[in-house]
């Protein structure tokens, strides 16, 4: 005959409530699933949905665009790995190279002079 050595504890309703309470889901209803959404549309710059080729750029706005990617990298590189985090990921690496591109090529204009 094997021994068996057990040691278990049973939760009263108020400790399962709080066990279970922070895994819940609740869909679209999720007060963090809002604030979530909140947090990606507040970091956007107001004026970058209405951005087309006719329109020019500041430095100061590619600093807002670098900044608001910093913010919603912060967000993805906390999922898990998947298809969904690296195409978002990847757009944000792309992002990056065009505002770096576009920064570089201004001071480069500032340095010389031109406009």
């Amino acid at each position: 005959m094997t021994r068996r050595i057990s040691q278990s504890i049973t939760p009263t309703a108020e400790d399962v409530a709080a066990l279970r309470g922070p895994f819940i889901a609740k869909g679209a209803n999720d007060p963090v699933i809002a604030a979530l959404r909140e947090y990606f549309k507040a970091s956007v710059p107001t004026w970058l949905p209405k951005l087309d080729e006719k329109q020019e750029l500041t430095r100061e706005r590619l600093a807002e665009i670098r900044e608001a990617g910093v913010k919603r990298r912060a967000v993805i590189e906390a999922l898990p790995e998947g298809k969904a985090r690296e195409q978002a990921l990847a757009e944000l690496e792309q992002t990056e190279a065009v505002v770096e591109d576009m920064d570089t090529a201004l001071a480069g204009a500032g340095a010389f002079g031109g406009n």
